[in-house]
Parts: C-alpha cells; structure tokens; sequence
C-alpha cells in the first residue's frame, strides 16, 4: 500500500514518539512526556502550527512539523520547518521531500510568506527542494545551516 501524507493525530502520539526520541532526543534534553506534551498542544492548537504524519497501513512511519518556535533556537526568526524524521526502513522513498511538501502547502496555506529550518546533515536536500543557506555557524563543535524558504 502506498503511503499516505496527512494531518497528525492523537492517536499517532506514541508511534512518533518513539521515532523522534531515538532520532532527536536519545540525549535526554527532552522526555518522552515533554515530546507528547509538545505534540498534543500542536495538535490541539490554533491550527497555524501542524504536524504531518506519512504512514503506510496506519503506522506512523515519518512526521513533519509547522512551529512558531524551535526548540533551542538560535536566531530570533519565525516560524520554523521542524522534526523531519522518517523511519530507518522507509528512508529513500521519498517520504521526506513529501512531508516537506505538506509542510509549505500549509505555510502557504496559513499566509507565511517566509520560513527557516536547521539542518546538519540534509543541506542538499533543501537547496533541492528551494531553500536557500542564510548562514552557516559551528556549535559546539559540529555544524549547523539555518536555512530559509521563500513561498
């Protein structure tokens, strides 16, 4: 079955926990609870933040977000592309470049004429898909690229 592309749900909770913790917190910055928390108040929200969920058979397997803030930004500029993660097994597909698909239809959709994203390792695959580099910055010891997306 192909996968499908839509709105996150509560009930996708746990499944993208689990996922984003391996991928983004497995440091301990942040608790599984605190990343539930994050997601439902998104969920719940005033519908100009969003999350998007790929799933294929009704598992989440891959998530997108559309925030006002980052988690520990950097740069006081808003809003933000955030939490792109797609599970190991299903990379290569193309889930991600449709997440981020759904993402800036829904920036366009809510009037954001611009928004950013940090990346560290998928430079290439923004500058793809339309971003551009508006700077390039080394923290504690690794790099780090804010990006930015004119819509």
């Amino acid at each position: 079955m192909p996968p499908v592309i839509r709105k996150m749900r509560h009930s996708d909770l746990a499944a993208l926990v689990k996922l984003r913790h391996v991928t983004f917190f497995d440091d301990g910055k942040i608790s599984r609870e605190a990343d539930r928390a994050g997601l439902a108040k998104l969920i719940d929200g005033d519908g100009f933040e969003a999350g998007f969920v790929a799933e294929i058979d009704g598992e989440p397997i891959g998530s997108c977000l559309f925030v006002r803030e980052e988690i520990e930004p950097l740069h006081e500029v808003s809003p933000w592309l955030a939490g792109l993660v797609v599970a190991e097994n299903h990379r290569g597909q193309g889930l991600g470049t449709t997440l981020i698909a759904a993402v800036e239809r829904h920036a366009h959709a809510v009037g954001c004429r611009e928004f950013y994203l940090y990346t560290d390792s998928a430079e290439a695959l923004y500058i793809k898909l339309g971003w551009t580099v508006a700077e390039r910055m080394v923290i504690d010891g690794e790099p780090l690229v804010l990006m930015k997306r004119k819509l």
